[in-house]
């Protein structure tokens, strides 16, 4: 069953109401019955209704006329107003004592460290709030009045203010996730500084820039697969008559590389990052000598052939990092690739023929890069990879090139 809850000025009325029935009834009754007289009745009935409506109009207002007042004067005084008073006709009455007890509490002469305070921070743009040691309220800006929209007063408590702490992290209701809120202990002084900063531009930007920076990677690895393909079915146009066997050959790669390449959007579209690595055994030997003759780089393969890692992944790995070296070597690429373990650790080591990293500090820096046209994703995209995979990417430069070293787990 629903409750209703019914206002203090409601329940007033209904009792003035109530008096004024019970006195109005049972008087204009006596009357008629003793008089028998409609007319004197009725006539009795509204002149005891005026004076009735007269005393309850009187009553309710001398009632609820201090209060409205009292309100009026805190909001005022809460907003920064200092030029207000109260005034009651009769200064014996409790509300005329009540309200003066109040004007004193915001009269009273500050510290001079509150001073202080006040004068730096009154008209801080910043919402700002400062309490004791005994976690009581000393000091509050507008801006913080109007943020919280909730009426404080000084010596509330943190919790009164509506604040809260969950693992030291400051949290009120009034402020969303668009506000950073900060407690600050002032050691010398052992009180506490809250202060609130709208962050929510910051983080639009930050996400029209995440947003960006995802479509720069996925445009990087289309461009990188969709390029070959392009180059192998130009080769075949190019051709007067099609060899079946070379023509099957083109086709059966353009469809393994479309069906990885849609495999990898799909997953990459749907969680927003790199899909998780799902480790299987695969022929590494096989997967890199394709990708080599795909982007016509000279393959020197050496060691284990399988591979215990997520294939899909280490493909975009070695696209990457087999396009990095081609770009970089100034004649065609030579690519030495090893496969070997080193205790529980599986290690791929790539080293190429061309002139090294230029800035090796940076050069795994997301959209860092030394290129002319280059984006700065190829190597950040081959470190996350190996981080799916709870690896290790180190870069080194040799007397022969650069040299690309991943530690997978062996699983």
């Amino acid at each position: 069953m629903s409750r209703f809850k019914i206002s203090h000025k409601t329940k007033v009325v209904a009792i003035l109401s109530a008096i004024f029935a019970a006195i109005l009834t049972p008087t204009t009754a006596l009357v008629y019955q003793l008089s028998q007289d409609s007319l004197l009745t009725v006539t009795l009935a509204i002149c005891l209704s005026y004076a009735l409506i007269i005393c309850a109009y009187r009553l309710f207002h001398s009632h609820f006329t201090p209060v409205t007042q009292l309100q009026a004067y805190i909001d005022a005084k809460q907003q920064g107003q200092s030029n207000l008073s109260l005034g009651y006709s009769d200064p014996s009455s409790p509300w005329a004592i009540l309200g003066a007890q109040i004007e004193t509490l915001f009269t009273t002469p500050q510290p001079q460290s509150e001073h202080l305070i006040d004068g730096l921070f009154q008209h801080w743009p910043h919402p700002i709030a400062l309490f004791n040691q005994q976690s009581q309220l000393i000091f509050f800006n507008h801006p913080m009045y109007v943020q919280l929209k909730t009426p404080l007063l000084r010596g509330m408590t943190l919790t009164e203010c509506g604040f809260s702490f969950n693992n030291k992290q400051c949290n009120h209701a009034k402020l969303d996730q668009n506000w950073q809120i900060q407690r600050i202990t002032l050691s010398d002084a052992k009180q506490t500084l809250i202060t609130a900063s709208y962050i929510g531009h910051q983080l639009q930007d930050a996400k029209r820039q995440s947003q960006a920076d995802l479509i720069r990677i996925l445009s990087h690895e289309l461009n990188n697969s969709l390029t070959p393909m392009a180059s192998m079915a130009d080769t075949l146009l190019n051709t007067n008559e099609l060899n079946e066997q070379q023509t099957r050959q083109v086709l059966t790669r353009i469809k393994s590389r479309s069906e990885s390449l849609l495999l990898f959007i799909k997953a990459y579209a749907e969680l927003t990052r790199l899909p998780s690595a799902k480790p299987q055994h695969f022929d590494l030997k096989t997967l890199a000598t394709l990708n080599a003759i795909e982007q016509h780089i000279q393959l020197n393969y050496a060691g284990e052939s399988q591979c215990f890692a997520d294939k899909l992944l280490i493909e975009q790995l070695l696209i990457n990092l087999f396009k990095n070296a081609s770009e970089a070597c100034t004649e065609q690429a030579h690519i030495t690739l090893r496969c070997f373990a080193q205790g529980d650790m599986q290690i791929l080591q790539l080293t190429d023929n061309g002139p090294g990293f230029a800035n090796i500090e940076n050069a795994i820096h997301p959209l860092y890069t030394t290129k002319k046209t280059g984006n700065g994703l190829g190597l950040a995209l081959c470190n996350d990879i190996v981080q799916k995979h709870n690896g290790q990417l180190q870069l080194a430069n040799t007397a022969h090139g650069a040299q690309i070293t991943i530690k997978l787990p062996q699983g």
